[in-house]
């Protein structure tokens, strides 16, 4: 590290030269491929979603498998008896449009634009003739189940200039989601000024507050180009970018804000520039390159899960966060040297040239807190124990799947588009699920009545809504509606029912076999597949984390306390996710809506980058404990002034990234605000309890065990640590250094 160290101070405009070019490159190259293409995939192995999608592939069919939304049509004036004179011409533009769409049905007539728009019977069910029809549905379905947003948009535009005085038309289903909303500020933008503020009040010097943004843009202006070539490598999701910003904004202020409190403290202890970079990087610039790799690690992870899903998200962020800790190890330490003491204040930067240097030992509110903990180490455990035990409860009443669109603000079109059919056909009509029967006498018109009969009779199956749709001599469509909507829990049973109990007897005799499909049975495959593969998930993180610290720290019992403590952090803020978005408490002030499932990505994308950032938090704040320890062999006291000096680093770092994933709850969507709240909970948990009372009052009850290692493990693990046993200071050699 000393090495790179100097390289990046002594070869300074080269540096900053190479991070200008490589930004330009990466954002070249991305442009001439068109710019990103960013689309969402989505297979889940050995389930019946994936089942389905190859019976379709198998026969041709692939385009049945495509994205679907819902154009809701409400008469303001009269009825629907006929399709509205604009709407077919409309129509049958999409299929010449280039948006990609395959098949669109009404209630007046279908739509085949793989052949080239021929037209079909319509289905009258999408009507509400029992409600006086005046409201009908149009279904499109695209060639493609890639979640590709320009296609859904291009449908958007054509369509919404239908709407007139006589005519609403609104628009539901998840490839609408998000269209027509008013963008307000970007979360972003909000974390970056966010962060801007605080960091103003923590470093009050224009050229300290400037560094940690300007390593953070850097390293986010490569990584976007970088993932934006990926992009035309493999399917990389729509959230990508998004997630990026705020991650790579997050833990580039982290990391920077360690390293140059670091190296304004050394300044200020009399350690010459150039040193006291050097120091910086060999001490701190350690920690920060262990801190990203376990966030690499744990999101990495996600690759583990086999969800195609999160593929090119996890790789994309991972991507960004390696160039984040890159910009902090070179670009940082390059700025460093050119601004020089200008990092300090002015009054700081006075006293220095004065040779009036401060005391070695933290002082202030955390010297202060740091021995109260060493004091009441008991008490402290207990209390912090109990407050995370109680927040954590509701997580044991998780129930995973995906919230509606009853859910999204009033002043969205798909809640618009939800509560109109709602009210014309019933809330479950808001749900899209079908029987797809495959084999030999799939279109046998006796078996389809007998399958459409029993559907008919399952209590939860909304009678008047079964369809059967023949799409060749090997595979049929029945088409059902549940009677409760889409996200209600007896909706999940009735798939689950579906599957296990009702269907399995029409064909368990035959040479067809019968799948549950639709946008509900897939979230009950997904929250299979990712409760089935979680502890693995899990056990690969922790496992691979745990050797990590094991070789930094040189420690058994500290691999342990993170694991433990980061797990603590997860299912507290899980809890409060629960509490908030499950059972619905305080939901309403968050204009969040009423209460339902957790979305079952949450959980392990919540894992993946929380226990990246709380190991952030872990690393940062034994690291110097660790260096003490090393100087003194005296637990207590490296316990005491390790949290003395990185207090106030850790709840400034944790205030700037709860203010970046707090931006999330300024979003439109329920699943937005569930990520944010989730995050800034966690972040605020882990800094401001676990860091600040819980860790440092388990160390101190542990004691010497803490830095415990058994001679034949010392043998065989690789000798890296944050700072070199040979390189280490007392402190009195520090102010000599420095008044020399």
């Amino acid at each position: 590290m000393k090495a790179l160290a100097n390289f990046a101070v002594n070869r300074r405009w080269w540096v900053i030269g190479a991070w200008i070019a490589f930004i330009v490159v990466a954002q070249g190259i991305a442009g001439a491929l068109g710019g990103p293409s960013y689309k969402d995939t989505f297979s889940l192995p050995h389930t019946e979603t994936a089942s389905v999608a190859n019976v379709l592939k198998g026969a041709g069919l692939a385009d049945q498998n495509g994205a679907t939304g819902t154009v809701v049509l409400k008469a303001k004036t009269g009825t629907l008896a006929s399709s509205p004179t604009a709407l077919l011409p409309a129509l049958l533009k999409l299929c010449t449009s280039g948006d990609q769409v395959a098949a669109i049905r009404t209630p007046w007539q279908s739509i085949d634009c793989a052949k080239g728009g021929a037209l079909g019977a319509g289905d009258p069910k999408l009507l509400n003739t029992a409600e006086g029809a005046t409201t009908g549905l149009v279904n499109i379905t695209w060639t493609s189940n890639h979640y590709d947003l320009k296609f859904f948009t291009g449908v958007f535009n054509q369509l919404k200039t239908l709407r007139s005085g006589d005519l609403q038309v609104e628009f539901t289903g998840n490839a609408f989601q998000g269209q027509g909303q008013s963008q307000g500020v970007p979360p972003f933008l909000f974390g970056f000024i966010a962060a801007l503020i605080i960091l103003i009040f923590v470093f009050r010097t224009a050229g300290a507050t400037a560094l940690p943004l300007a390593s953070a843009v850097a390293a986010l202006g490569g990584g976007l180009g970088l993932i934006a070539i990926l992009t035309h490598a493999m399917n990389v999701s729509n959230i990508t970018p998004e997630l990026t910003e705020l991650m790579v904004l997050g833990v580039g202020v982290d990391y920077a804000l360690f390293i140059v409190t670091r190296h304004r403290r050394n300044l200020r202890r009399g350690v010459p520039l150039k040193e006291s970079i050097v120091t910086s990087m060999n001490t701190s610039g350690r920690a920060v390159l262990f801190a990203a790799t376990t966030v690499c690690i744990a999101i990495l992870g996600l690759l583990a899960l086999g969800v195609s899903f999160f593929d090119g998200m996890a790789i994309g962020a991972a991507v960004a966060v390696s160039l984040t800790a890159a910009a902090s190890l070179t670009l940082l330490p390059a700025l460093l040297s050119l601004i020089g003491l200008k990092v300090l204040p002015r009054k700081q930067r006075r006293a220095v040239r004065n040779g009036e240097y401060i005391d070695v030992h933290a002082v202030g509110f955390w010297a202060s807190w740091s021995t109260i903990v060493a004091r009441h180490k008991i008490a402290l455990s207990l209390v912090a124990g109990a407050v995370i035990v109680v927040l954590a409860a509701p997580f044991f009443s998780m129930r995973l799947g995906a919230g509606d669109q009853g859910n999204d603000p009033k002043t969205t079109t798909t809640r618009a588009g939800y509560d109109l059919i709602a009210q014309g056909f019933g809330v479950g009509y808001n749900s899209t699920l079908e029987a797809v029967v495959s084999g030999p006498g799939a279109t046998d018109t006796a078996y389809l009545q007998k399958v459409s009969s029993t559907l008919q009779a399952t209590r939860g199956v909304e009678p008047t809504s079964v369809h059967a749709i023949p799409l060749n001599d090997t595979v049929a469509f029945l088409s059902f509606k549940s009677t409760a909507s889409p996200q209600d829990a007896k909706t999940y049973t009735l798939v689950k029912h579906l599957r296990s109990q009702t269907l399995p007897p029409l064909y368990s005799t035959t040479s067809n076999h019968i799948y549950v499909y639709g946008d509900t049975a897939i979230q009950v495959d997904f929250a299979k597949v990712l409760a089935a593969k979680m502890p693995l998930f899990i056990a690969a993180v922790v496992g691979l984390s745990f050797l990590l610290l094991l070789i930094a720290f040189r420690s058994l019992v500290i691999p342990v306390t993170a694991a433990g403590m980061n797990l603590l952090a997860a299912g507290a803020s899980f809890g409060v996710v629960v509490a908030i978005f499950q059972f619905g408490w305080g939901s309403e002030l968050l204009g969040i809506g009423k209460g339902g499932p957790i979305d079952a990505w949450a959980p392990v994308m919540f894992f993946a980058i929380l226990f990246g950032l709380s190991m952030d938090y872990q690393v940062f704040l034994v690291s110097r404990m660790h260096e003490e320890w090393m100087h003194s062999k005296d637990n207590g006291r490296s316990i005491t002034i390790g949290q003395a000096e990185t207090g106030s680093i850790i709840t400034a770092a944790a205030l700037i990234m709860i203010a970046v994933f707090g931006g999330f709850v300024l979003g439109d969507q329920r699943a937005i605000k569930l990520f944010g709240i989730g995050l800034a909970s966690a972040v605020f948990l882990d800094a401001f309890l676990l860091r600040t009372v819980l860790v440092p009052a388990l160390m101190h009850l542990i004691g010497d065990r803490n830095w415990y290692l058994p001679a034949w493990l010392d043998r065989i693990t690789p000798q890296v640590s944050f700072e070199p046993a040979d390189e280490v200071e007392s402190d009195s050699d520090r102010v000599l250094v420095g008044n020399g």
